[in-house]
């Protein structure tokens, strides 16, 4: 039978950890940003015009993103009057990547106010080809199941957060926070084992992740 002692609860280690995740939170917004820059110029004006459908729900949408990123919730929820907002985006332009990437951002809005099932639904149904915001996406989906309690559901998705992220532009950064995260649950489930596991995974495999000290020492408080 396996021994799952530590120096602490898996409360106390989970309050420990949730305050460095929370510190690490605008990273994260900051990045869903650069990545969503970099899809437009990745994708390129050529294929704009080539998909008018495109090329619409980007003239609509952009507007709507950039008060996301500036924190105007409202704002970027309903539009301004002269740009439609996240909702008005997802109805108009469904099947387009301003429709997923506007789901995404209601998803992270949604989160933030404490509606979780609402936020997991948006993530769940964006649809994101990206595989850097697809990650993301499951990695909040995580979030917000532990959020819920659903801690089995939630090792599902950090799980399927680390493969996805493995061998993707993101994977030194997002691999590492999916394997974290993942590592936190396995303790609220009692399985040190697994967690060990992961937390060994950051340390050798993402020596410069700026999770890599923190699973370090936590994995030395964990008995094999």
């Amino acid at each position: 039978m396996a021994d799952n002692n530590t120096t602490g609860t898996p409360q106390d280690l989970s309050g420990k950890t949730e305050q460095f995740i929370e510190n690490n939170s605008r990273n994260l917004t900051m990045a869903i940003g650069a990545v969503a820059v970099l899809i437009v110029a990745v994708v390129g004006y050529g294929k704009f015009v080539s998909e008018p459908a495109e090329l619409e729900a980007n003239q609509d949408s952009w507007r709507a993103e950039q008060y996301f990123m500036m924190d105007s919730v409202d704002l970027a929820l309903n539009g301004d009057g002269l740009y439609p907002g996240l909702y008005d985006i997802i109805d108009d332009h469904d099947g387009t990547a301003a429709a997923a990437r506007a789901r995404f951002e209601l998803g992270t809005i949604l989160r933030s106010q404490g509606d979780y099932a609402g936020a997991i639904e948006a993530f769940g149904d964006a649809g994101l080809k990206d595989d850097v915001l697809s990650v993301l996406a499951q990695i909040n989906i995580g979030d917000c199941q532990v959020e819920l309690g659903e801690y089995g559901a939630a090792s599902s998705a950090f799980g399927k957060a680390a493969s996805a992220g493995t061998g993707s532009i993101g994977e030194d950064y997002l691999t590492p926070i999916a394997l974290y995260k993942g590592a936190l649950v396995d303790l609220e489930l009692g399985d040190n084992g697994a967690a060990k596991k992961k937390l060994d995974r950051i340390t050798e495999d993402y020596p410069t992740s700026n999770v890599k000290a923190t699973a370090e020492g936590l994995a030395a408080t964990l008995i094999d």
